[in-house]
């Protein structure tokens, strides 16, 4: 356990390797060998999700109502947010840290939008002019591929669309399937998908095919996102199993008894993990991440941060 507070989520720095996390308040602690490192005071209410940049040095953050929420990008360089215009409805990083892909209300219009984030106030160029959807999330799988992903529920068919930003032509990724949900590995390279009927899977980006057979099913949320060496934490509890997923998870109706797993892409290498005998059965994951030979998580039954030596 490497933190001394409550995580909402967390992000590593790739360049100084230090360890940010934001608790359920809205504040930013860098996790310490001894006391936490205190980095903003600001309270922001509601977090709903971060978003780490293409160069790891700012972080977007939706806060508040998470049907319309507020959005702010931190800056590790200068430890400050920055809140974005009340325009901008919903948004996600473009091709580089500097540049967001943003659905922007323009009086009775909403377009989808370059956004440019280096100037005060932002630049916007406008990509689809009036384009309309609701409670969908947004997701860059190229510079030139935007991902517009329907919220995923057990209760309907939701689907997931690539806008191919060349020539603006939308087209359906994934066919309707209830309980859709898809996470992309930090290279792009490979996508992590999990549906109620057709379960998890890992998927090769370019071809849509399965990247390797997998002997266990769990949710995206689970594995680490990358694109060769990818480790899965795996719930092997009948609550899991007899769950209306991903609903009842989400929801936080009940936790699971999580094992590990590791992935070689390269090698089709599928087995698992031994994890210290003192986890016990109380492992429960989410957004794990490998960096300097190290897998972190946050652990549900306790909000904290966790490291585990995988070298």
């Amino acid at each position: 356990k490497i933190s001394e507070n409550p995580v909402f989520d967390y992000w590593v720095d790739a360049q100084t390797q230090e360890i940010y996390y934001l608790n359920p308040d809205g504040q930013i602690f860098s996790a310490k060998s001894g006391a936490d490192l205190e980095i903003t005071q600001q309270k922001l209410s509601a977090p709903n999700f971060i978003k780490l940049s293409p160069n790891g040095q700012r972080v977007l953050m939706a806060f508040g109502d998470p049907r319309l929420p507020q959005w702010g990008v931190f800056d590790v360089i200068d430890k400050a947010w920055r809140p974005l215009p009340e325009n901008i409805l919903n948004t996600t990083w473009g091709g580089n840290s500097d540049t967001l892909l943003s659905f922007v209300k323009n009086g009775n219009n909403i377009n989808l939008s370059s956004v440019g984030i280096s100037q005060n106030p932002p630049t916007y160029k406008i990509l689809l002019k009036d384009m309309r959807f609701q409670d969908v999330r947004l997701d860059s799988l190229s510079s030139n591929s935007l991902i517009i992903e329907e919220n995923s529920s057990v209760t309907y068919a939701g689907r997931i669309w690539n806008l191919n930003l060349k020539d603006l032509s939308l087209s359906s990724l994934f066919s309707p399937e209830s309980g859709l949900m898809v996470r992309i590995s930090l290279d792009k390279m490979v996508l992590f998908i999990f549906s109620s009927s057709g379960g998890f899977r890992i998927l090769d980006t370019k071809t849509l095919g399965l990247a390797t057979p997998l002997p266990f099913s769990t949710l995206p949320s689970k594995c680490s996102p990358d694109s060769v060496v990818i480790y899965c934490f795996v719930p092997q509890d009948d609550a899991f199993r007899n769950a209306a997923l991903p609903d009842d998870y989400f929801q936080n109706k009940f936790r699971t008894k999580d094992i590990l797993y590791k992935i070689n892409l390269a090698t089709d290498d599928v087995g698992p993990v031994a994890l210290p005998g003192n986890a016990g059965d109380l492992i429960d994951a989410k957004n794990p991440f490998v960096s300097g030979g190290n897998l972190y998580f946050i652990n549900r039954y306790d909000n904290s941060l966790y490291s585990l030596t995988v070298r």
